[in-house]
């Protein structure tokens, strides 16, 4: 059976925003942190993984989020791995409430990358055997990202700042919703909420780096891509609802 990890987490007011709730970078931020303390539980600390000159790297989150955890709340953060192939790991993530119900869902995608070579290589068997999960055919498929018509889209540039920069050397991958959402501006941030989101990373980027956001929305669901004069980055798929 896969090894399962949860962890309490009181949500604090730094973790916030202006609903007083927490929000989706710092989210991502706490299920990572608690996936990290389930490597280390299974002796796959960060110093044992690049003492093989790779770094983990995620390519794709899927939210369900019915709602946000409140600022002073106590939630319980789950983890588990789901399986992996030779290029392709995948791990669950959820959010539940003092009652035990389900407040949010990420499924997720990762790599191994090259700290020599910045490309993918294949599945390192000693860094997925503790978390005795079956090697799968075939690629898990996540439901399609539809594309920014960039030619129509609002555009907005950020240069890449030196604390964007995470351990692999490359942009934290929370700080691309912060570029994506910037353009929808506070009235209507403060006025919906996400019910769901695809984002797929393709490119990485780095201290330096002008990095365009490109959005369009319509009714309720917003398209947002990140590009540079080399190529996408990343992009992503919003469902939203507005507040009760």
């Amino acid at each position: 059976m896969a090894a399962i990890y949860t962890e309490p987490h009181q949500v604090t007011y730094y973790e916030s925003d202006t609903k007083n709730q927490m929000t989706l970078a710092m989210l991502v931020n706490v299920a990572i942190l608690v996936s990290e303390r389930q490597n280390d539980q299974l002796g796959l600390s960060d110093d044992v993984v690049h003492g093989y000159n790779v770094g983990w790297v995620v390519t794709q989150y899927q939210m369900e989020i019915k709602r946000m955890p409140q600022v002073d709340e106590t939630v319980t953060f789950g983890t588990t791995a789901t399986g992996y192939n030779k290029y392709f790991c995948y791990r669950d993530y959820w959010v539940d409430d003092a009652q035990g119900q389900r407040l949010a869902t990420i499924h997720s995608a990762w790599v191994l990358m090259s700290y020599a070579t910045r490309n993918m290589v294949a599945v390192i068997p000693a860094l997925v055997q503790p978390y005795a999960v079956p090697e799968i055919k075939g690629i898990k498929r996540f439901p399609r990202i539809h594309h920014v018509e960039l030619a129509d889209a609002a555009q907005q540039d950020y240069r890449v700042r030196y604390y964007d920069i995470d351990a692999n050397q490359h942009v934290n991958n929370v700080h691309y919703f912060d570029w994506m959402f910037d353009h929808l501006g506070i009235a209507y941030l403060s006025s919906h909420e996400i019910v769901s989101l695809n984002i797929r990373y393709e490119h990485e980027l780095t201290v330096d780096d002008v990095a365009q956001s490109h959005y369009q929305i319509t009714d309720h669901v917003s398209r947002h891509q990140i590009t540079t004069a080399d190529g996408k980055c990343a992009e992503a798929e919003v469902v939203w609802r507005e507040r009760g």
